[in-house]
C-alpha cells in the first residue's frame, strides 16, 4: 500500500492520510528496522492505562542479535498481558532452544498470532517492501483483511 501518515493520538483514535479512524486491535507486522513506528505507536498507547487498544506485534528479523529493543518488547508483553503480545520470527538462524517461529512471515503464522479480520482490527506494517508485499498484503487480505485495513510506513 502507499505509504501515508499515520498519527496515533488516544483510545483508539488515529488519523490515517488525513481521515479520523478509530479502531480496537491493531496488528503489528515489523522488519528488522521497522520496529521503531510500531514501537512508537505501542508505547503512546501503553503509556496511557485507560487505553483499552490491544497489540499484537510479529517481529521478523534475520538472527537474534536483530532483534531490537527486544527486551522492551518482552518487558510490555509482561506488565500488559491482555493489552501486547510479541512474537519473534527468524529467517537466516535461530538458537536450538528458539521458542518463536523460523522462517518467513506467511499465513498460518498470522492466523495462528494475529486479531482476525474485522471493522475494527488494523494491520500496521513496516519493513522491506519484499517483506510486505510478498509476506505480509497477500496474506493478511487472504484473511479477510480489507485493504483499506491495511497500512504500510
Amino acid at each position: 500500500g502507499p505509504v501515508g501518515e499515520f498519527d496515533y493520538q488516544a483510545d483508539g483514535k488515529f488519523i490515517l492520510d488525513n481521515e479520523p479512524q478509530t479502531g480496537t486491535r491493531f496488528n503489528m507486522i515489523a522488519g528488522g528496522t521497522g520496529i521503531t513506528p510500531c514501537m512508537q505507536i505501542a508505547a503512546e498507547i501503553l503509556r496511557h492505562p485507560s487505553d483499552p487498544t490491544q497489540i499484537s506485534l510479529i517481529f521478523a528479523a534475520r538472527e537474534e542479535g536483530d532483534l531490537l529493543m527486544r527486551s522492551t518488547l518482552d518487558e510490555w508483553a509482561a506488565h500488559f498481558p491482555n493489552k501486547f503480545k510479541v512474537h519473534y520470527i527468524l529467517s537466516d538462524s535461530w538458537p536450538k532452544d528458539w521458542k518463536y517461529s523460523t522462517g518467513f512471515v506467511d499465513k498460518k503464522l498470522f492466523e495462528e498470532q494475529l486479531y482476525p479480520a474485522g471493522d475494527d482490527v488494523w494491520n500496521l506494517m513496516c519493513g522491506p517492501p519484499i517483506m510486505i508485499d510478498r509476506g505480509c498484503s497477500p496474506n493478511l487480505k487472504a484473511l479477510g483483511h480489507a485493504k483499506e485495513r491495511l497500512f504500510s510506513f
